[in-house]
Formats: structure tokens, C-alpha cells, sequence
């Protein structure tokens, strides 16, 4: 039984799921248009204009959960985010979104749906988590298909410094720190919500597993982010664990 501050959490995060698939939708439309422009492979422009529209796609599909929860809509949102460094070169300024787009924020959005999948038991909500993971797989590869084209004409290590930044972002400022009243919860998960320590334990280990290896393999130096993440993992070692 979810408790009332864990089910108004779970109200929070799908507005919030909603918030970010509509700004991942004018993400995704502007770095087609981007990769386009800068002679990216046609199949690459073509991945992301799809992306942004399954994006869309997602936003009405949490818009139906939160009807489900009795939940209020957000608006959606409307402002194209953009996080290079504007001391970027433009082609360093379009890797830099294209990798914290796909490489990191859709590889993690990934991992957190599957890890749903397992427990979700109402039928509407496991078949809209599926939906959303099985995309996200496809959108996270653009990142990767990305670099490949990218490092034969780039010099890709200005990255190195960049991702304790650009991974730190994707995170949001609350998920290092102590749980919430409600946010902890271990019912959430069958809301399509992962409790919090749940959450810092999938965004550690995906940076280890797949985030890293990735950067490792398109030359790539990740000294910068394995010292980010020692530091979490001293953090979270040192915190109060019946917060």
C-alpha cells in the first residue's frame, strides 16, 4: 500500500516524466535539424526527427497516466534547453547535446524503465513503460551512432572534462541527497516510480556499465567522471540511511 505522501510523489514524478518528454521532443527536432546541417548521415538526421516525434508520443502517454492518477496536467513545455558550454566550438557545442541527450539521459531513462517493467502489475501501466523502454533503446543509440561519425572528424577528449557537468545535469540537483518524506517508498514501483535510493543505485550503475564503456570506446578519457562518481559513493556511504 502506497502511503499519501509516496502516491502525491508519484503524481510529481509523471508530471515531471511529462515535462521532460516534451522538452526531449523540441531537443531531439532541434539536433535533427543540427546534425543535418553539420553533414551528419541522413540516417542519423532521420533517428532524431523520429525521436523527437515518439517523444511527443510519450508526453501523451504520461498525460494518460495522470488522468488515470486523477492527477493535473502540466502544460508542456515549451523552451528549447541547451547545456554546451558557450566556449564551445559549435561542432564541440552540438556533440556536447548530443551525447547528454542520447548518451546519457535516454541510456539512464532506459535503465529506469526496465527496471519498472519487472514491477509493474496493472496491464495499462506496464504496456505504456514497454512503449517508453523499448523507444528509449533506439534514441540512446543515436548518441552512439553519433560519435562514431563525429570522431573521425573531431577531436572528442574536450568531452573528458565535460562529463562530471553533463551528468551531473541529467541527475538533477535531488538525487544525491537524503530521500524525501515519501520518496523512498518500496510501493512506488508499482506506480511506475523507482524509490529514491533505488534511483541513485541505476544511475551509478548505468554510468558504470554502459555510459563508461561507451565514452572508453570512442577514445574518451572518463578519469573525470569515475572521480564524480567516487564522490557520490562517498556521499551516499556517509549519509543517514533512515532519512
Amino acid at each position: 500500500m502506497v502511503d499519501e505522501a509516496a502516491r502525491r510523489h508519484a503524481d510529481r514524478v509523471w508530471a515531471a516524466r511529462h515535462g521532460v518528454e516534451t522538452g526531449a521532443a523540441l531537443r531531439f527536432g532541434s539536433l535533427s535539424r543540427r546534425m543535418w546541417q553539420a553533414g551528419a548521415p541522413e540516417a542519423l538526421v532521420e533517428l532524431a526527427a523520429q525521436a523527437s516525434r515518439d517523444e511527443t508520443r510519450h508526453a501523451s502517454r504520461c498525460e494518460d497516466i495522470l488522468r488515470g492518477r486523477q492527477a493535473p496536467v502540466p502544460p508542456p513545455e515549451t523552451r528549447l534547453l541547451e547545456y554546451a558550454p558557450p566556449e564551445l566550438t559549435p561542432e564541440q557545442r552540438l556533440t556536447y547535446e548530443v551525447v547528454a541527450q542520447s548518451c546519457v539521459s535516454e541510456t539512464e531513462s532506459m535503465a529506469t524503465l526496465v527496471t519498472l517493467l519487472d514491477a509493474a502489475r496493472d496491464e495499462r501501466l506496464r504496456s505504456v513503460i514497454h512503449e517508453l523502454a523499448r523507444d528509449e533503446v533506439g534514441h540512446a543509440r543515436i548518441g552512439w551512432g553519433y560519435l562514431t561519425w563525429a570522431r573521425e572528424r573531431m577531436d572528442l577528449s574536450f568531452l573528458a572534462a565535460l562529463l562530471p557537468v553533463m551528468v551531473g545535469g541529467s541527475a538533477g540537483p535531488d538525487l544525491f541527497r537524503p530521500a524525501l518524506p515519501g520518496t523512498d517508498d518500496p510501493g512506488l514501483f508499482h506506480s511506475g516510480v523507482v524509490p529514491h535510493s533505488e534511483r541513485q543505485r541505476i544511475y551509478l550503475e548505468t554510468l558504470e556499465s554502459v555510459v563508461i564503456p561507451g565514452m572508453h570506446e570512442h577514445g574518451v578519457d572518463t578519469g573525470p567522471l569515475r572521480q564524480w562518481m567516487d564522490q557520490r559513493r562517498a556521499e551516499l556511504a556517509h549519509a543517514p540511511r533512515d532519512a
